[in-house]
């Protein structure tokens, strides 16, 4: 009762302690470094559960680092960035704000479970962070980004449908196309066309490594990606497909990694550290178009032919089965390239130039492509073109016995091919589900927009009020 009284007894101190709480309220003349920097408002359709920190997200709220987002089953919600850039976030999905865009540096944002569409108009770039890996998104060419994240467990799905997109993992950084879809898991490219190639043919052991990961096993129909280290071990052989159609054989004890591949542009760039290489390499047809080979001592050009190198640490040697083939020293400042014909061989020497090309009887050749082999060997002897004819025929009992094997290893693989494509259905359902939702997301905003324009009239209509010289002051 006595507060009541205070309160209908004294209209002007009302007045004053109202207006001295709006203007140190924020927004009002608060300190700005005192509060934390507003990320954005969630916008939150009508029949749409939304919850923000465990709490039910009124329409227009206001984000701030360190939020979580839910949506429920059946919800959508839009967050609209103070950046420019905007999500539209699926149902049954958590998404946490990490950071500010804008002055406050770029906008961040963890996808814990479910899938969002980001939108990224801006050359400053957005960070998704998801459970296998970083990616950042920003406009190309002037364009808005537009990209769709999926997170289901250890496993995530990223979608560009355009911009320049980014994706962050163990090892080297790498471009996903505008266009195309990639499933990552742990930080690494799983699906969506991004591997540079993939084991078609194995004798263990061999093993690859990826990034500053310890080796791991690299079994029959697995994917190779850029950038990894691949090994064999004492016998090992592995026969690895690239995407362009080429063939890369693998010999015992040697090192390679695959630094880039492009197939639209025909440019692909291998390491061979140490060890044997056997390619089977497509033919070069696009202005612009390499395939090059670099060991500790030379880089070897390939238009479209096979041939096999055996690099050392101060040595290099290679042979020409077919077409043709360039070779100089790796050090530019060392004079002099030879060219390789059918049948031919050279040297490189560190610090010296490449030695003349010499020719190489067929069972020599037989004999290395033995060596690079990574199906069931052949029997020792015959000539080259019996190799070649038992490699494609097959028979006896050592081939169905080296067929049962293969056969259990496709099984396996094949298992595991259909729980990833399990998962990537899954994901690209839910993609699809946030991207089906945007339209009535979008409606919300624009309601909101209007809800917001009305609140700010009002508000100004009362702060006029308040501070009119005709409002009763409570002075008489």
């Amino acid at each position: 009762m006595m507060g009541r009284k205070i309160m209908t007894g004294g209209k002007g101190w009302g007045a004053v302690t109202l207006l001295a709480v709006l203007l140190s309220s924020q927004g009002f003349g608060a300190d700005a470094r005192k509060a934390p920097r507003a990320l954005g408002t969630v916008l939150v359709g009508a029949a749409s559960t939304v919850l923000l920190n465990g709490a039910p997200a009124l329409h227009g709220t206001t984000l701030y680092p360190g939020d979580v987002l839910e949506t429920r089953a059946g919800s959508t919600a839009v967050v609209r960035l103070r950046s420019g850039a905007s999500l539209t976030v699926a149902e049954k999905s958590e998404v946490a704000m990490e950071g500010a865009g804008g002055e406050a540096g770029a906008d961040k944002m963890t996808l814990r479970r479910g899938a969002f569409a980001l939108r990224n108009p801006l050359s400053q770039p957005a960070w998704v962070f998801l459970p296998a890996a970083a990616v950042l998104v920003h406009d190309e060419a002037g364009l808005p980004a537009t990209c769709r994240f999926a997170a289901l467990g250890k496993n995530s799905a990223v979608a560009n449908d355009r911009g320049h997109v980014e994706i962050h993992g163990p090892g080297a950084p790498w471009i996903l196309p505008a266009g195309h879809t990639t499933a990552l898991e742990a930080g690494l490219p799983q699906a969506g066309g991004q591997a540079a190639g993939t084991v078609s043919a194995a004798i263990p052991a061999e093993t690859v490594q990826r990034g500053q990961s310890p080796p791991s096993p690299l079994g029959l129909q697995a994917n190779v990606y850029f950038q990894d280290l691949v090994r064999t071990l004492n016998t090992g052989r592995v026969r690895i497909a690239l995407l362009d159609g080429s063939f890369l054989n693998i010999g015992a004890r040697s090192e390679m990694r695959i630094v880039k591949q492009d197939v639209q542009s025909q440019q692909t760039a291998i390491e061979l550290t140490a060890g044997k290489l056997r390619g089977q390499v497509q033919k070069i047809t696009k202005q612009g178009g390499s395939f090059e080979v670099t060991t500790p001592t030379a880089v070897i050009g390939v238009v479209g032919t096979h041939l096999i190198i055996s690099a050392e640490a101060r040595r290099t040697r290679v042979w020409c089965l077919e077409g043709e083939v360039t070779v100089r020293n790796r050090n530019v400042s060392v004079k002099g390239v030879v060219h390789l014909h059918a049948g031919q061989y050279t040297v490189v020497t560190a610090e010296q130039p490449p030695g003349d090309a010499t020719n190489v009887s067929p069972d020599v050749l037989q004999a290395l492509i033995n060596q690079t082999d990574a199906t069931v060997p052949p029997p020792a002897g015959g000539t080259l073109g019996n190799f070649l004819h038992a490699a494609v025929v097959g028979a006896g009992v050592g081939s169905a016995i080296g067929a049962g094997v293969a056969m259990s290893r496709a099984n396996n693989a094949a298992a595991q091919l259909d729980q990833a494509g399990t998962i990537l259905n899954d994901a690209t359902t839910t993609l699809n589900n946030a991207n089906g939702n945007s339209t009535n997301a979008v409606n919300a905003a624009n309601s909101a927009n209007q809800a917001a324009s009305t609140a700010t009239s009002i508000q100004s209509g009362i702060l006029q009020i308040i501070v009119s010289p005709t409002y009763p002051c409570g002075c008489h």
